[in-house]
């Protein structure tokens, strides 16, 4: 320490002076690092705010260019969805003609038609939407493909019946497992008495046109009783939903199983094409039973007053082969199973039996058997049901989509302008078939039983696939008090989640499109 001389005392004393000068500098050196050390601390909280808020940016733009490619997607399927009829082109194509503002940003859309659309009848688009805003890019694809009516379980398109227009009641004990619609047309109001219910009637969601439901014995006031109708409660419908129109009775079906649309039999008979371009044709009104043989072959048996031909169907080689009469200038034989579809140009008088499994090897379906058996709508031809049909292998909606009994199950599609429940059929009738009675241009069209108010003992339909009619038809009559069937059916209606993939073949579709997947691609 520095010191300082007294010459008084002969001592040396402090150096204060020299103290305070140490304490003061070694305060500034203190203070100095102090401030470099705030200095550098408020550096670096705005480096990271700074950090921050650019990371910000980038992710409130990020989800702007997200959302903005998703809405272009929305917004090109919506456009598929609104096209009279499905872009028939080979090339991928943009529908609005470059980039489209939005939100701040632009999207693009590009829509890629499936390689197998030109021999497919519900056709497949892939969406490919890029959204852009401030940098920042998302693309997102989605892929899309024709929505069949065996999405349904059940589906009207009024609700009054097609015999007397009086009102057609779900009743309790019912049970329907599956999606159902209605489109209130007419000013027909869903109908529901659930005296005597104790479990839901309805599995699935029911949509309705309507604003409203008609109770009975009253509007449900509690969740408890909501849950006796619907196995999700007060949340098991939706109401004011957009109408969805029959489609347009066409000569689909007929063209599909004829191989053209011109040059049909003008004699009655049962006809086939050689090659893969048709199916069976069958002019005039005819019985069909369908069967299978000792190999699992499906078998038709078509009967015309005293003449019956039996087509078979190998579905090991593909081929078809036949017995009996032919139509005029007709082949005997064919060397594909064609296009799956049975048209009748009359009514198809007697229609029961059984469908065949599909050929299942190292599970995977190597061979369909999957049909459509039609009549002549506009015609007013119709389809009487006198037994059961049935697919050999039930499918099981509860098992994986791989299991074998899902793979091995065939499919059946009716259409017709009427589909009836003939006064002979059983007491308790299966029909594992997607049925489809009338279309958006017929005045009418149902799926009834022909004596639903005098058939009796009553039993139970059971439908396996779903019903589509233009107008309810009534299976039967029942007491309003305790809901116990008095005549003809119950119901028990389950729809085929596998019809919604693999309808049968040229079955009606709705108009809209499932959405088979979507994902985020990398930029």
């Amino acid at each position: 320490m520095m010191t300082r001389y007294n010459s008084k005392t002969g001592h040396n004393l402090p150096n204060d002076n020299v103290r305070l000068q140490s304490n003061a500098g070694t305060a500034l050196i203190i203070t100095v690092i102090a401030m470099f050390i705030i200095t550098s601390a408020t550096v670096a909280v705005l480096f990271l705010t700074a950090n921050a808020l650019h990371l910000n940016g980038k992710q409130a733009a990020g989800a702007t260019a997200f959302n903005i490619a998703e809405s272009g997607a929305e917004i090109a399927a919506l456009w598929l969805k609104t096209q009279p009829s499905p872009p028939d082109v080979i090339y991928a194509f943009d529908p609005f003609g470059g980039k489209q503002s939005l939100d701040g940003g632009h999207y693009q859309v590009t829509i890629y038609p499936d390689p197998d659309n030109a021999t497919s009848y519900l056709k497949t688009f892939r969406i490919v939407s890029v959204g852009d805003v401030h940098g920042s890019t998302k693309t997102i694809e989605v892929v899309v493909k024709q929505a069949s009516f065996g999405r349904y379980a059940y589906f009207t398109d009024k609700e009054t019946s097609s015999i007397g227009g009086g009102a057609i009641w779900w009743k309790a004990g019912e049970r329907v497992d599956g999606p159902v619609h209605s489109n209130n047309r007419n000013g027909s109001n869903f109908q529901i008495n659930y005296n005597g219910s104790y479990s839901p009637i309805f599995l699935d969601i029911v949509t309705g046109a309507g604003s409203s439901i008609t109770y009975s014995p009253r509007r449900p006031r509690d969740e408890a009783t909501f849950k006796r109708i619907f196995a999700d409660g007060s949340k098991g419908f939706k109401l004011g939903v957009t109408p969805i129109p029959l489609p347009e009775s066409t000569d689909v079906q007929k063209s599909a199983a004829w191989g053209s649309s011109a040059g049909f039999p003008s004699t009655n008979g049962v006809y086939l094409r050689a090659d893969m371009q048709g199916g069976i044709y069958i002019r005039g009104d005819a019985g069909i039973t369908l069967s299978t043989d000792t190999d699992g072959n499906q078998k038709f048996t078509i009967t015309q007053g005293t003449k019956t031909t039996v087509i078979t169907l190998n579905r090991y080689t593909r081929t078809i082969s036949t017995s009996g009469p032919m139509g005029s200038g007709s082949p005997t034989s064919a060397t594909s199973l064609g296009t799956g579809v049975i048209y009748c140009t009359g009514h198809i008088t007697s229609l029961k039996g059984e469908v065949a499994d599909n050929l299942v090897v190292n599970g995977e379906i190597a061979v369909r058997s999957s049909f459509t058996i039609a009549t002549d709508v506009n015609a007013g031809k119709t389809i009487n049901i006198t037994n059961n049909i049935y697919y050999r292998t039930r499918p099981d909606k509860t098992r994986d989509s791989d299991d074998y009994v899902n793979l091995a199950a065939g499919t059946l599609g009716l259409v017709a302008k009427d589909i009836i429940i003939d006064s002979t059929a059983p007491r308790n009738l299966e029909i594992n078939a997607v049925c489809m009675a009338g279309g958006q241009n017929t005045t009418s069209g149902s799926f009834y039983v022909e004596n639903y108010d005098s058939k009796t003992p009553t039993g139970t339909l059971t439908v396996l696939g779903g019903i589509i009619q233009k107008a309810r038809g009534p299976v039967g009559t029942f007491n309003s008090s305790t809901g116990q069937t008095s005549t003809g059916y119950a119901k028990n209606y389950s729809y085929d989640p596998r019809l919604v993939v693999n309808p049968p073949p040229f079955y009606p579709t709705t108009g809209q499109y499932e959405r088979l997947s979507w994902r985020l691609l990398p930029n």
